[in-house]
């Protein structure tokens, strides 16, 4: 299990970097069609959908990696089982708070897939596509969550912690 979760944060960072890579491949193309006066069109409506879904499709890594900047004075001022419940109530609040995010996300793109809503740019895109995006991201962010989480409850260091040190 823990290479398979492993697997799912590292795919869903690299295809973040995609969505990078894909943003500036975009730009480029803008740059040489203007020389050639060659309008491509919904180039910034694209770009704003491959944001999105870098954004929250590199949530589960960089939290992984330790990227995700985090006040923890009060963490380090505590010490062994009392240090482990502040870990464990704050990763607990967090994933609350991202599973109402996954919730309300997931209704958001669900409605936009049932009202079947397209995007107003020149090419017209079905919005729940980049929304899933959205959905799938902020899922695999709960998933690495929850994973912190259950290290805490087992006597773990959790991921995060153990990248400070």
């Amino acid at each position: 299990m823990r290479n398979f979760l492993d697997k799912l944060y590292l795919g869903s960072g690299m295809l973040a970097g995609l969505f990078i890579i894909l943003i500036t491949l975009m730009i480029l193309a803008q740059i040489v069609g203007r020389w050639f006066n060659v309008i491509i069109p919904s180039t910034e409506d694209f770009a704003g959908f491959f944001l999105a879904a870098t954004t929250f499709l590199a949530l589960a890594y960089t939290f992984r990696m330790g990227g995700h900047i985090r006040v923890t004075i009060l963490v380090h001022l505590l010490k062994g089982k009392l240090q482990r419940f502040a870990l464990a109530l704050a990763l607990l609040i967090f994933i609350v708070m991202i599973a109402y995010g996954v919730y309300y996300t997931g209704a958001f793109a669900y409605e936009s897939w049932s009202f079947h809503e397209l995007s107003q740019g020149y090419i017209a895109v079905p919005l729940w596509i980049p929304q899933l995006s959205m959905v799938v991201g902020l899922t695999i962010f709960l998933i690495a969550l929850i994973d912190d989480f259950i290290l805490v409850l087992s006597g773990k260091t959790p991921t995060f912690v153990g990248l400070e040190e």
